[in-house]
């Protein structure tokens, strides 16, 4: 069990890192356990994309799950929480106080997806 949960470790912090693979190895590397660019998906603000590449460690429960992504959509990814993503959308008081409430939609969402482009996953 102790050999699980180093292992579970040492791949979240692998996977939440910015460490940039050449291609031909990542590809290689993400049929076994999920990368940074693989996760990197995972943190997108489009529902299809947040809802995929959700398990550490291993690919396999992706897989067995349909719910692995090796590619973004044709779109560039912005990464966070759509109606939170800067600081002119809300402060750190304010973030501090949201696990304590109850709502909907985010203040001034729209519903309309707010893209940029993120060089690291390119």
């Amino acid at each position: 069990m102790a050999v699980w949960r180093v292992f579970l470790f040492l791949c979240i912090l692998f996977h939440h890192s910015n460490v940039r693979l050449p291609v031909w190895f990542e590809r290689l590397l993400a049929r076994i356990v999920v990368t940074p660019r693989m996760h990197g998906i995972h943190h997108s603000i489009a529902p299809e994309e947040v809802n995929s590449n959700r398990w550490s460690g291993l690919t396999i429960w992706d897989w067995l799950h349909s719910t692995l992504r090796t590619e973004p959509s044709p779109h560039a990814l912005t990464l966070g929480v759509a109606g939170f993503l800067g600081p002119a959308e809300i402060t750190a008081v304010e973030a501090l106080k949201l696990p304590c409430e109850v709502t909907g939609n985010p203040p001034g969402y729209d519903g309309t997806p707010v893209r940029q482009s993120l060089n690291s996953l390119s």
